[in-house]
């Protein structure tokens, strides 16, 4: 009992660390944006396509906007993942009874890109990053029950 309780506290530890440092990269869909931003929502990183500057004010807040709330999402279902493979499922579970859902399991609301003006060629597109760079980030939805 005691060794596992150990576990426990080394894995709650470890945990702790790898939160404070966590982050995701997402592009947003019109490619005209890429942010890193934590679970707390910091923005760690942003770079703009100059074609969304041509755009206006008024885009580019719109697609910075959606695209933090993409990238924390993406940060905070890492941060869901990583302690259901830290602690448990059953915490897991307990934890986002209290807090909610995870971003990736409540109700998905689609980013609608802006559309270019009259005469702008869209920038070209490059291969998207993967939201969640996680090997096992379906685990814990695939089989709540099954990992104790």
């Amino acid at each position: 009992m005691a060794a596992v309780n150990e576990e426990r506290i080394q894995a709650t530890e470890q945990l702790r660390r790898d939160l404070e440092v966590l982050t995701a990269t997402v592009e947003h869909p019109n490619g005209l944006c890429m942010v890193t931003a934590s679970p707390k929502g910091e923005i760690r990183a942003l770079h703009l396509h100059p074609a969304l500057l041509q755009q206006g004010a008024q885009a580019v807040g719109e697609v910075v906007t959606e695209t933090v709330r993409l990238a924390t999402n993406a940060a905070v279902q890492t941060s869901f993942n990583k302690m259901a493979l830290a602690l448990g499922d059953g915490i897991a579970i307990d934890v986002e009874s209290i807090a909610g859902d995870s971003p990736f399991r409540s109700t998905w609301n689609p980013v609608v890109p802006p559309k270019p003006a009259a005469g702008d060629a869209p920038p070209e597109r490059r291969p998207r990053t993967p939201i969640v760079d996680d090997p096992d980030e379906d685990a814990f939805f695939e089989n709540p029950f099954g990992r104790r």
